[in-house]
């Protein structure tokens, strides 16, 4: 990573010394050998430093976390970012849907009890419109225990997973696998 810096801090030196046509042709020459020379260098470390970004970003895919709280909002997208996961946070049930909808990320947990109520139908449209990732829902509400349909058996409709809202993060770890 040092020899790739010190390569691209070479060349922006070396270029904004091309970028001046007043000087003397031998220092034009000179900074366009340095240029080239540290070009080579920096090629020669491409490898490394993809490997390098890629780890950075952990090279995984995507994931959404819904929730107007933002208490639980935070924990959850910091867990899947310790996963690898990159996240994207939505506060709203239509941000979050609307993010399902036109990035489909791989995994999206949602915690279904929000202060309007339309989380819970959230897994079924968008299992309608097509979204093909893994649902996990986070609920503790009489009103999705009861909104649940019959042939769920203990799940709700159009989600993968269903978890307490007092989850450990080992068992959010094991609904997203």
């Amino acid at each position: 990573m040092h020899d790739a810096r010190n390569a691209l801090a070479a060349i922006s030196s070396a270029s904004e010394v091309l970028a001046r046509v007043e000087l003397p042709h031998a220092v034009l020459r000179d900074a366009s050998i340095v240029v080239g020379r540290q070009v080579r260098q920096l090629s020669a470390h491409m490898t490394e430093l993809v490997a390098h970004a890629q780890r950075g970003a952990g090279n995984a895919g995507r994931a959404l976390a819904v929730s107007d709280d933002a208490g639980l909002l935070a924990v959850l997208g910091g867990l899947l970012w310790d996963a690898g996961y990159r996240v994207e946070l939505a506060a709203t049930c239509d941000s979050g849907y609307a993010a399902l909808m036109q990035r489909a990320p791989e995994i999206a947990v949602i915690d279904v009890r929000t202060s309007t109520g339309t989380a819970l139908s959230l897994g079924q449209r968008a299992r309608g419109a097509g979204f093909e990732g893994r649902m996990v829902a986070v609920e503790d509400s009489p009103l999705a225990q009861e909104q649940r349909e019959p042939q769920d058996s203990g799940g709700i409709a159009g989600f993968d997973a269903v978890l307490a809202r007092s989850f450990e993060p080992a068992a959010l770890q094991a609904a997203i696998a």
